[in-house]
């Protein structure tokens, strides 16, 4: 699974590399954790790339109550086109999640720690996610994603089974466009990163002493 990644690369190369209209301005962030606001880029009816601030953890639009409780973080590739909570949303509602590097966990439980994993030149890589929307009975809105993951490549099965799905440069438009892109289409660009693509560093802990960031609900 894919539950706690990075992005501390300075916003205009983001911005660049993604090509999204925004100028935001975000502080790094060394830790992404699941229920915190996370940047993703979407295509919206425009046809231009944006970068919008959502909830991590999938919140179905069929929910009928709040999503306030433990939400979905991760969806497997292989099943995306039948289980109902991302049917929907893997035909209409797909997007990237920026990142620069992801955490998978290893040892024993009561003393796991963190491997960092990283592109060699620590540049922002995509990864690929889903969104919704869930509207409250009195109209309010909260938006929320999942990150994809598929097999682990050989960089990181030592470490864990799964990672996340890393799209390739020239596959981020089709994951991207659900109007010309068909679900069955776009699930095919899912697949594990070739070996050696990837970097892994061995990060102690890094949750201890860290606080968690306001939750935007």
């Amino acid at each position: 699974m894919c539950g706690l990644y990075r992005l501390v690369s300075p916003p205009e190369v983001v911005r660049e590399r993604f090509g999204y209209v925004e100028e935001e301005r975000f502080p790094p962030r060394p830790l992404i954790r699941p229920g915190e606001p996370v940047g993703i880029v979407r295509l919206e009816d425009d046809g231009a790339r944006h970068f919008r601030l959502v909830l991590w953890g999938l919140a179905p639009h069929w929910m009928k109550e709040p999503p306030m409780g433990r939400r979905i973080i991760n969806a497997r590739a292989e099943t995306v086109l039948e289980r109902p909570a991302f049917r929907g949303a893997v035909r209409y509602r797909r997007c990237l999640v920026p990142a620069d590097g992801f955490y998978e966990w290893t040892g024993p439980r009561g003393s796991k720690r963190a491997v960092l994993f990283t592109l060699p030149d620590a540049r922002p890589f995509a990864m690929a996610g889903l969104w919704e929307r869930w509207q409250a009975p009195d109209g309010g809105e909260i938006e929320t994603m999942t990150i994809i993951t598929v097999d682990a490549n050989a960089d990181v099965a030592p470490v864990h089974e799964r990672m996340p799905a890393l799209l390739r440069r020239e596959h981020w438009q089709a994951w991207l466009d659900t109007r010309e892109v068909p679900a069955q289409e776009a699930v095919r660009l899912l697949a594990p990163a070739p070996d050696g693509m990837l970097k892994g560093r061995s990060v102690g802990n890094p949750l201890k002493g860290a606080a968690r960031e306001p939750r935007l609900l």
